[in-house]
C-alpha cells in the first residue's frame, strides 16, 4: 500500500510470511490520502471508527469490520481523535490466483475481484486475526489457507473488461518505471489526446496518470526494499538520482523513510512511531 499526507502512525508490528506483508498499526487524527497498491489489501478494525473514500463514496469502517480493496483501487482513510487499531495483510495477485485455479474456484487464469469496501464478515475477521497472532506456528500453511478460503467465499465478481486507451497506457507505465514519464507519451500510447486521456484516466483510476505512475516507481522502491536491497542502489536503479528526492517522495506517500521501512522488515526494532 502507498501511503501519504498528514501521517502519525504507531507500528506495533510490520512482518512478511509467505509473501503477504502483515501490519498491526493504531492512527488517530491522520490520514491517508487517496493512494493505490498492487496486492489485494485485506484489514481488520479491532477499535476505533475510520472513514474511508472510496469509488466516489464514503463509509465508516468501525470495530469488528473488514475493508477490501483490490489491486488498483484507489481510496483514501481519514481517522479522528479516537484511537484506530487495525490488522493489514498485502495477499500478492498471483497467490490469490493460484489458490482460486488449484481449488477450482475459478475456470479462468484472471485474479479474482473481490467484493471491495466494508464487510462485516465475521468468519473473515476471525481468520485474519487468528492468521496474525499465529504467524510463527507450525501449522502456518493451515491457517494461511483458513484466511484465503474465507476470503474467496465472498462473492467476486465478474472481471470486467479494461477499457483499451487505460490499458495501454498502464502497461507502458508499469514496463517504464526507471525514469520519469511524459504525458504527451501517454496520451500518443493510448490514442487520445491529452484532454480526453487525463479525463478518462482520472474518471476510472481515481487520480492522474503522472501522480500514478509515480505510485507505481515507489511501489517496486517498497517491493526492491523488502527484498534487503540498499536503499541508494534502488533509488538509483529506478531513476532518483537526488537521494533526498527518493527519500522525501517516497515517506510523502509511504508516511515512513525507505531507511525505516527496510528496517522495520529485516532490522530489529519491532516498534517505531512515524510522525
Amino acid at each position: 500500500m502507498i501511503y501519504g499526507g498528514d501521517v502519525s502512525l504507531s507500528i506495533s508490528e510490520w512482518t512478511m510470511a509467505n509473501d503477504i506483508e502483515c501490519s498491526h498499526l493504531t492512527a488517530s487524527n491522520s490520514s491517508f490520502p487517496r493512494h493505490t497498491h498492487d496486492e489485494y489489501v485485506i484489514s481488520a478494525n479491532l477499535t476505533g471508527t475510520e472513514e474511508i473514500w472510496l469509488h466516489g463514496k464514503t463509509e465508516l469502517v468501525r470495530g469488528g469490520d473488514i475493508t477490501i480493496y483490490n489491486p488498483s483501487t484507489v481510496q483514501s482513510s481519514l481517522f479522528g481523535d479516537e484511537k484506530v487499531e487495525f490488522l493489514s495483510v498485502h495477499i500478492p495477485q498471483a497467490l490469490l490466483r493460484q489458490v482460486s485455479v488449484d481449488h477450482n474456484l475459478r475456470s479462468d487464469h484472471h485474479a479474482p475481484v473481490l467484493t471491495e469496501g466494508v464487510l462485516s464478515n465475521p468468519a473473515l475477521f476471525s481468520a485474519l486475526c487468528h492468521y496474525k497472532r499465529t504467524l510463527n506456528d507450525e501449522d502456518q500453511e493451515q491457517n494461511l489457507l483458513w484466511l484465503l478460503g474465507a476470503l474467496l467465499e465472498e462473492p467476486a465478481k465478474e472481471q470486467e473488461q479494461s477499457l483499451r486507451p487505460i490499458t495501454l497506457a498502464l502497461d507502458f507505465m508499469r514496463e517504464h518505471l526507471t525514469r520519469k514519464i511524459h504525458l504527451d507519451t501517454l496520451a500518443q500510447i493510448s490514442g487520445l489526446s491529452k484532454f480526453h486521456f487525463v479525463r478518462l484516466f482520472r474518471q476510472h483510476i481515481g487520480m492522474p496518470p503522472l501522480q500514478y505512475h509515480m505510485q507505481l516507481r515507489l511501489l517496486e522502491a517498497r517491493n526492491q526494499l523488502r527484498k534487503n536491497n540498499n536503499a541508494l542502489d534502488v533509488a538509483i536503479r529506478l531513476g532518483f538520482y537526488d537521494q533526498s528526492h527518493f527519500i522525501n517522495t517516497f515517506r510523502k506517500m509511504m508516511g515512513i523513510t525507505p531507511h525505516l521501512y527496510s528496517l522495520s522488515l529485516h532490522g530489529t526494532h519491532s516498534q517505531a512511531v512515524i510522525r
